[in-house]
């Protein structure tokens, strides 16, 4: 598509509004946090011993916080499905609770008779307001895709370790293994004992059996010739047994 200068000035007035557009609303959101802000401290202010009013702005703080996150993670981080619909809905759940603590306060500075709804808001759901930001942030984590896909992993692998147990089982009874446990019994034992006396003791190995060996004895024995003697007599022959 070819840019003329018509064109390329629509573009940069179309961005130029529209930075416009996205710092207005923030600026106006700002102003809305700041304004619940100041309106859920003073009803604290007014309600709660005040040693116990730097643990409530925790409250606050737990409110405000998320309603700055929630919108950011539902645009870059949730996931279309589960995940995207609890953020959705924590994030309208955390916008009333700051409005409700807005009308509170209102209501209680007025000096008018609460309804019976904001009195029950008051009594017991205010104390809880942090427990419930860190309920709606663990179902966000919960249902994040990643935790899913490890979930899902360590189900298949308890799965098919369950599954090899049971082979290993089925083998057992399948085979014989008398013998192995025999072995595996002595085995046992001869450490016992060795724990027992302070040095294990040794098998001596099957020492082979040497062969028999066999002698024969002949009574006729085998003349061994003999030099003559110096005098010129003829000596006799020694008479060796044959072996």
């Amino acid at each position: 598509m070819t840019t003329t200068v018509s064109t390329a000035l629509k573009d940069n007035q179309h961005r130029a509004f529209r930075m416009l557009a996205i710092t207005l609303s923030l600026t106006v959101y700002a102003a809305g946090l700041l304004y619940a802000g100041v309106r859920s401290y003073t009803l604290f202010a007014a309600t709660i011993d005040p040693n116990l009013l730097p643990l409530a702005v925790l409250g606050i703080v737990a409110l405000e916080v998320s309603a700055i996150a929630l919108p950011l993670a539902i645009h870059f981080w949730t996931q279309p499905g589960a995940q995207r619909l609890a953020a959705m809905g924590f994030y309208l759940l955390d916008l009333a609770l700051i409005a409700g603590n807005a009308v509170l306060d209102a209501a209680h500075h007025s000096g008018t008779v609460l309804p019976s709804f904001l009195t029950a808001y008051g009594v017991y759901l205010v104390p809880a307001l942090p427990l419930a930001c860190m309920a709606g942030w663990s179902l966000v984590w919960m249902l994040d895709p990643t935790s899913r896909e490890r979930d899902m992993r360590e189900s298949v692998k308890a799965a098919t370790q369950e599954a090899l147990l049971s082979a290993i089982q089925k083998a057992t009874e399948a085979v014989d293994i008398t013998q192995a446990v025999e072995s595996a019994a002595g085995e046992a034992a001869r450490a016992l004992v060795g724990e027992t006396l302070g040095s294990a003791p040794r098998r001596l190995p099957a020492s082979p059996t040497a062969p028999a060996m066999t002698v024969h004895y002949n009574a006729e024995a085998e003349a061994v010739p003999v030099k003559p003697s110096r005098n010129g007599r003829k000596a006799e022959a020694e008479n060796i047994p044959k072996g």
